[in-house]
């Protein structure tokens, strides 16, 4: 199992809706504590968020200076983390082929 704790991670969750169309909620998170299923991180407005522990979804974060769109900056973050979320379940059947894509950031 990983060592999560008190790790920082750069989240990023690209949601896809029944229409196809795509959106992103990428943001620096802090492991609050975590288990083999759930990961509970803060975000930077104090808010907690459970996402999921897979240690495929893990990867260790190349080091460096990163800046997400919204302007915020982290450090040398711990961890990247990357998934997508269907709407639904037809979503996720007509509009899979999004999900083999390489994910990008408008």
């Amino acid at each position: 199992m990983l060592d999560l704790n008190g790790k920082t991670v750069l989240v990023s969750i690209r949601k896809i809706d029944n229409e196809g169309q795509q959106s992103f909620d990428t943001f620096f998170g802090t492991v609050v504590s975590f288990n083999e299923n759930t990961v509970l991180v803060r975000r930077p407005n104090g808010t907690e968020m459970s996402i999921p522990y897979d240690e495929e979804i893990y990867e260790t974060a190349e080091p460096g200076f990163y800046e997400l769109n919204d302007g915020s900056t982290f450090e040398n973050p711990s961890f990247t983390a990357r998934w997508t979320v269907f709407a639904s379940k037809e979503a996720s059947i007509r509009f899979h082929k999004l999900n083999e894509s390489e994910i990008t950031e408008n």
